[in-house]
């Protein structure tokens, strides 16, 4: 939240349409017109699209103003437009400014895979105690850390941020915005995901391990211990540094781990000498190494280790990763907004614990760049002992549907997730457990709003 008069001050830029009322108030910043929440500032940012061909379908939605580079065509007279030299620079300014003004802590998570469910579930843990500012979805690149910033409020205590990794430097320098106090990296597995935008998995390490690197030196770095790559960052650090995991050596450990299918999962926690139970409403014992450096990171800013593992139960899972659903008779694992090697293991896993007949739709896994072929091979031999039906969609996932032929299960191909859809309809059965997995590209959601429809509810 903020006024016109910090805007402007913070960017340099000027009204050139609309009220130059400096007391005017935005709440928040958004980039696409789609999805902003009214009273916020549009920000006509260019990447595939230009920003400025949708600020007036912004206005019209009820942003409160819009940041461009160019009187765009077609906005009301009467519309707010604060031109810029630069939209990225002006918002990363207004962000930085902001900041300024509200040093609260900051805990910065990063990793390979299940950095957004260690956000959320850290967010939960927080929350015990604290009003805590949170990045929104996957916020979590030069755009949108500055937005979560831009929606900072006097009543926030404690921020936590996602920070991904495309280049070097990257989190280097998000890390100069966000200023963490305590930093987190989850996992960094052998075929990561998104690995034809680097070198190497070494590569990914060196940028994931740039968080740590920005810590002060009171502050902790939490690794996890069962991650060979991940715990080797420890001497990256001038911070503290606490292993967590299943790891004996670990000093935030979790232990008596119960599976308790799609209800989600249990376990106790022990550190410090105090020991607490703690239940996660997510399916997948694999999702501990994303939840456990949550309660690290709370009891680090002050929340009883028992209050933070309460409050797990509360956690609200990132949208369409492992949400079950179900519809007619059946059940919907949601796993649809991204993928890679690992997920799709760990999401297969929990199918094939199933005791209903199982369908896997398996989509695309997408920049997996050298990896691809072995890595789709893999899936397909593991979709042929997790699943009774296999629908694969996409080009690449063709890979996965020829690996699983041979077996017994019934395989169909789709070219997209309309004819997916098509498919989908025809071979389920009331009773059976639906997976849909796929990269965010392949658009699986729609299968997943196909099966469950506007009458569906959640589970958890």
């Amino acid at each position: 939240m903020f006024t016109l008069a910090r805007l402007l001050a913070a960017t340099g830029g000027r009204v050139v349409r609309g009220s130059a009322d400096p007391s005017l108030v935005f709440r928040g910043g958004a980039f696409d017109s789609r999805i902003l929440t009214p009273g916020t500032l549009f920000f006509a940012l260019r990447d595939v699209r230009d920003g400025h061909d949708f600020v007036a379908d912004a206005i019209a939605r009820g942003a409160r103003g819009a940041v461009v580079e160019r009187v765009p065509e077609g906005v009301p007279r009467d519309a707010l437009l604060v031109e810029v030299d630069s939209v990225p620079g002006a918002l990363r300014r207004l962000a930085d400014a902001l900041r300024d003004e509200r040093p609260i802590p900051a805990v910065g998570i990063t990793g390979n895979v299940g950095k957004t469910t260690a956000k959320q579930a850290t967010i939960a843990a927080l929350g015990a105690r604290y009003r805590v500012l949170g990045s929104a979805s996957s916020y979590n690149n030069e755009i949108g850390v500055p937005l979560t910033f831009l929606d900072l409020e006097p009543t926030h205590e404690v921020a936590v941020v996602e920070l991904g990794f495309f280049v070097p430097g990257e989190i280097a320098d998000l890390c100069r915005l966000v200023r963490p106090r305590v930093g987190v990296i989850t996992r960094i597995p052998d075929r990561p995901v998104h690995f034809e935008r680097t070198p190497s998995v070494e590569a990914i390490a060196a940028g994931k391990a740039e968080l740590i690197e920005a810590l002060p030196r009171d502050g902790l770095a939490l690794l996890n211990a069962d991650d060979p790559r991940v715990r080797s960052l420890a001497g990256r650090t001038r911070a503290r540094v606490v292993l967590y995991g299943l790891a004996a050596d670990a000093e935030l450990r979790a232990r008596d781990v119960v599976d308790d299918g799609l209800d989600g999962f249990r376990f106790t926690v022990d550190h410090r000498g105090a020991h607490a139970e703690a239940r996660v409403p997510m399916p997948g014992t694999h999702f501990l190494a994303a939840v456990l450096p949550a309660l690290g990171a709370a009891v680090e800013l002050g929340v009883p280790l028992g209050e933070a593992a309460a409050a797990l139960a509360t956690m609200e899972p990132p949208a369409h990763r492992m949400a079950v659903r179900h519809a007619e008779g059946m059940t919907v694992i949601d796993d649809s907004y991204n993928s890679s090697p690992a997920a799709v293991a760990a999401a297969l896993a929990l199918l094939r614990g199933q005791r209903s007949r199982r369908v896997a739709v398996i989509g695309d896994m997408r920049e997996l760049g050298a990896l691809s072929a072995e890595a789709h091979e893999d899936a397909g031999r593991d979709a042929a002992r997790s699943a009774d039906v296999l629908v694969t969609v996409g080009d690449l996932a063709r890979t996965i549907a020829r690996v699983a032929r041979p077996s017994s299960l019934d395989v169909y191909e789709a070219a997209d997730a309309a004819e997916a859809i098509l498919i989908v309809r025809r071979v389920v059965r009331p009773g059976d457990v639906v997976l849909v997995k796929g990269s965010l590209a392949v658009g699986l959601t729609k299968v997943v709003d196909a099966l469950v429809a506007s009458e569906a509810v959640a589970l958890h």
